[in-house]
């Protein structure tokens, strides 16, 4: 079985480097989880790499595809040869590029890019199966890579400041030259890298693109455990103006209806996606660090009238924010939770 293999993603709030302190934290060392908020896959890679039958879901479609390609997927990779003879019509891409121009063009990307963006995406639709999903997996690494700080809603008029490599190396001692290479280019460039990341754990596990509740609600046979990393309103967790725009490239809408974003409505919301885990898991571990909203303590509050007992775990752990470290102290928590079987009536 490959280890450590978790490719690039470029995901803000991934857990990568807290990975395995999280799983080796667990109430359990094998059996069923859920990384019910998968966003980046860093948990659910970690999980499947150490034995764990994983599902992982997210509501946007542009983490669902890496689930797809690195998580449900065990065995197809993808190779240049596989599209490279593919043949689009000119008609089709003037059709595609005229349905996104006004998502992307000058917004986003260049408007020349864009043209390519619509005949890439028009080259996917013809990959079947995982090589679908893998090509899929590299266009979104490929659109995250060409901006600055990794995020679809920087304003346009910093997009074309920091990708113009003159100033950049004048500003910051970098030419970032890899924000101005084609996406064709990057997706080549980290093929090997995302075909490495392919592995069968011999278990089966699955991927979802489901609103958190919903996809909690359609669990039909109890699993071991809930793992939830969901986006708290003190955090930088506006991942559909993130990643939205992918999702509408290829013609998908967020599965987004519980919302957690929201400061007044989270505890609500959230106190909802705990309660349907009642009958559908044994554990719920659930991931915050120390300047989180809400706190520990009203958090554990909301939801102890679904819990039997919990443990708090925590360590150390410095955040970075565009290469800077944030000065304040953090430290992240881990709360694992014991569910009831049933409500008290």
């Amino acid at each position: 079985m490959k280890r450590n293999n978790y490719p690039t993603v470029n995901y803000i709030g991934n857990k990568e480097k807290v990975t395995d302190w999280i799983i080796d934290s667990l109430p359990i060392s094998e059996g069923v989880v859920l990384d019910l908020f998968c966003g980046g896959c860093s948990v659910s890679y970690s999980l499947k790499e150490k034995g764990f039958t994983v599902i992982a879901n997210d509501a946007l479609y542009s983490n669902y595809v890496l689930a797809k390609a690195i998580i449900e997927n065990s065995h197809d990779v993808i190779q240049i040869s596989d599209y490279e003879n593919i043949k689009i019509k000119d008609s089709d891409i003037e059709k595609k590029y005229e349905l996104i121009k006004d998502i992307f063009g000058n917004k986003i990307y260049f408007d020349y890019e864009v043209r390519e963006l619509a005949y890439l995406s028009l080259v996917a639709k013809k990959l079947n199966d995982y090589k679908n999903y893998m090509f899929l997996a590299l266009l979104r690494r490929a659109m995250i890579r060409k901006i600055p700080y990794s995020r679809m809603n920087v304003k346009w008029e910093e997009i074309q400041k920091l990708r113009d490599e003159v100033y950049s190396y004048a500003k910051y001692g970098r030419y970032r030259h890899y924000h101005n290479i084609p996406f064709l280019e990057h997706i080549e460039k980290n093929m090997d890298e995302y075909n490495s990341s392919v592995f069968d754990n011999g278990h089966s596990c699955i991927a979802f693109n489901l609103d958190g509740l919903d996809c909690i609600n359609k669990i039909s046979n109890k699993i071991d455990l809930i793992y939830m990393d969901p986006p708290y309103p003190s955090t930088m967790n506006k991942y559909e103006d993130f990643y939205g725009a992918y999702d509408k490239l290829i013609d998908k809408k967020t599965k987004i209806k519980t919302d957690l974003t929201n400061k007044l409505t989270f505890l609500d919301n959230f106190k909802k996606i705990v309660k349907a885990c009642i009958g559908k898991t044994t554990y719920i571990a659930i991931s915050l660090n120390n300047k989180c909203y809400p706190g520990m303590e009203q958090l554990i509050d909301y939801i102890n009238p679904y819990i039997l007992n919990y443990e708090i775990k925590t360590r150390e752990h410095v955040y970075k924010v565009t290469n800077k470290e944030n000065k304040h102290s953090n430290y992240e928590i881990l709360l694992i939770c014991k569910m009831k079987e049933e409500l008290m009536k």
